[in-house]
């Protein structure tokens, strides 16, 4: 570190933003993004075609959603372990409680093994994997908790396409005024 002395103010504070990020990243990455962000992927799963979504997150709020190829949004709320499923063709929405969010975040007790460093979408990430019963999953995150690559079982799942940085309207993450509760299977309201 006393080679940041002789570097102008501002380089030696990034310089050391970066060390500091480096070494922290180095014990478990955050798995949800720090910043608001929007992000599109290509999608593949196993014997369907590869379709692009789009993932924002409200940052503050610990709330993502998700829209998909087929016009289906999807709202997941952290905070009260909670998933909004939007349904445009007839407006109406559901509500899943209990829910523990959506891959690829690694139970709480997982052992985490730092991979390689790379570059994708234009931003740095690191590979984490991790093995869920019979599941080995690797996945490049930022150090600011974007996830950028997802890969099971050597076949990659997600891949980011493009990453936006940038303040996200909290209206995207809440159900819109005209749409109604949708009817159970029993033809009662679900909540």
């Amino acid at each position: 570190m006393a080679n940041l002395r002789s570097l102008p103010p501002a380089a030696a504070t990034l310089a050391w933003l970066l060390v500091g990020s480096l070494a922290w990243a180095e014990d478990r990455p955050p798995f949800l993004p720090t910043r608001d962000v929007d992000i599109s992927y290509d999608v593949t799963r196993p014997q369907k075609a590869k379709v692009r979504e789009r993932v924002r997150w409200l940052a503050a709020e610990h709330l993502e959603r998700a829209d998909g190829a087929d016009k289906s949004t999807t709202i997941f709320d952290r905070n009260k372990h909670e998933i909004t499923l939007i349904i445009p063709a007839n407006k109406t929405y559901r509500k899943l409680e209990g829910q523990r969010g959506r891959p690829p975040e690694p139970p709480a007790d997982a052992t985490l093994k730092r991979g390689d460093e790379a570059v994708i979408a234009g931003l740095p990430c690191v590979d984490w994997s991790w093995t869920d019963e019979v599941e080995t999953h690797v996945v490049c995150i930022t150090a600011d908790g974007v996830l950028l690559r997802h890969v099971v079982d050597g076949q990659t799942l997600r891949l980011a396409r493009s990453v936006s940085y940038g303040r996200q309207a909290a209206e995207l993450f809440q159900v819109p005024p005209d749409y109604a509760p949708a009817l159970a299977p029993d033809g009662s309201l679900e909540p």
